[in-house]
């Protein structure tokens, strides 16, 4: 390939891997905004401040953790999980329905933390577009056509 052709599309490449990683950024923040988090005032910082962005959400994910473990007494989901199926083999019922509300708070405190973590990711990899973006345009105006190939 040509220094003039890896130009022309490196040219075509940057604004578009930009505009897509930008467009990403703004659709995922909007979709954070729309689920009107805030972040919990157990956190260490960022207390009451929406969930709008990577560090908003990892904030929020890190307190969600807390919480979780506080309300597992300790435990993970995984642990809480295998006691309950110990119990419901065993035939304790009530060891079983004892653990069951446990084991489903935090399940979805789980589940909504991945949803957090999946939402700063995304913000990772929309930055990592652009800055490809702006990779592609820099070494667009950087490439040069050969000496013997330009016209004098």
């Amino acid at each position: 390939m040509g220094n003039a052709l890896a130009r022309t599309l490196l040219r075509l490449a940057g604004p578009t891997l930009i505009g897509a990683g930008g467009a990403a950024w703004y659709v995922i923040t909007r979709e954070l905004k729309a689920q009107k988090i805030e972040v919990h005032p157990d956190s260490p910082s960022l207390q009451g401040r929406p969930v709008a962005g990577p560090v908003t959400a990892f904030a929020q994910a890190a307190v969600m953790e807390k919480h979780a473990l506080a309300i597992g007494g300790g435990r993970t989901f995984a642990e809480i999980s295998e006691e309950w199926i110990e119990a419901t083999e065993a035939g304790d019922e009530e060891r079983a329905a004892e653990l069951s509300g446990t084991r489903e708070t935090v399940m979805q405190a789980n589940l909504l933390r991945a949803s957090l973590f999946t939402s700063v990711l995304a913000y990772g990899v929309s930055a990592l577009t652009m800055g490809v973006g702006v990779l592609s345009c820099a070494t667009a105006s950087v490439t040069r056509t050969p000496r013997a190939a330009r016209k004098h």
